[in-house]
């Protein structure tokens, strides 16, 4: 039997590694060695300069050449804001272009959870427009924060009681503008295999959006994409762990 995949986790923004230890926590009693650290958009404070897209995924492409140095075949998962880094840090780590190169391991596969998902030379803020400043402010120098945690917390974690929702929305990091500004320059999903956890219960990112990111991908590859559905929110790493890790399963064994 073929050993298991490594896992590497990209969280959303505005997220701290913490919020994604029950994900982890799981697949590590599942067999797999399972990878988390937060993003720089999301752990800067000033005086240090905002990170860009380009910081994120050098972080990121770092820790998984390390795996794939390794010889480990690898999977990513790229949370919402995440999936612009999961494809920005791939490049040059696909098992296929590592193996022409003479190295071992590599990307296997991209999941992307309910993620955002664009072509290349598109930022989020080219998709999405500036975020309104009474959800989201910007600070003179360059980071942006929760403005209404109590609304977040409605949206992002519905499901919970209201004073736990509130706790964890409170707990939501700065994050960086120029993060959000940066264009993708590498659209991975036309090199590497990827599937796509659709959350159809998302009040963030609401199915018709999570759609539109899907035909990004069909377009860009001609092929129809791998689909799985949730009946959950935008953060079913906190609310629905359980049924996400079996879906992250079912698809690393697929792979």
């Amino acid at each position: 039997m073929a050993p298991k995949p490594a896992i590497v986790l990209i969280p959303g923004s505005f997220t701290t590694a913490a919020m994604y230890y029950p994900l982890q926590d799981i697949l590590l009693a599942q067999g797999y060695d399972v990878y988390i650290n937060a993003l720089p958009s999301a752990t800067r404070n000033p005086p240090e300069p905002p990170a860009s897209l380009s910081d994120d995924a050098s972080f990121f492409g770092n820790i998984i050449g390390t795996i794939a140095d390794q010889g480990k075949d690898i999977i990513v998962l790229g949370h919402s804001f995440g999936g612009m880094v999961a494809c920005e840090s791939a490049k040059g780590q696909g098992k296929a272009e590592r193996e022409a190169r003479g190295q071992p391991g590599g990307i296997i596969r991209i999941i992307f959870l309910t993620a955002i998902v664009l072509p290349e030379g598109q930022s989020v803020t080219d998709h999405q427009g500036q975020p309104p400043t009474s959800i989201i402010a910007t600070d003179e120098h360059g980071f942006m924060r929760l403005t209404d945690p109590a609304f977040s917390a409605s949206r992002v974690y519905d499901t919970w009681p209201e004073e736990r929702a509130l706790a964890w929305a409170k707990a939501a990091p700065k994050h960086s503008a120029l993060s959000f500004a940066s264009p993708l320059t590498y659209a991975a999903y036309k090199d590497i295999p990827s599937s796509y956890i659709f959350c159809e219960q998302d009040q963030i990112l609401p199915p018709p959006v999570q759609e539109h990111y899907i035909n990004n991908i069909k377009a860009a590859t001609g092929k129809e994409v791998d689909i799985h559905k949730l009946s959950t929110n935008h953060a079913p790493n906190l609310t629905a762990t359980e049924d996400l890790v079996e879906v992250i399963l079912k698809i690393a064994i697929a792979s």
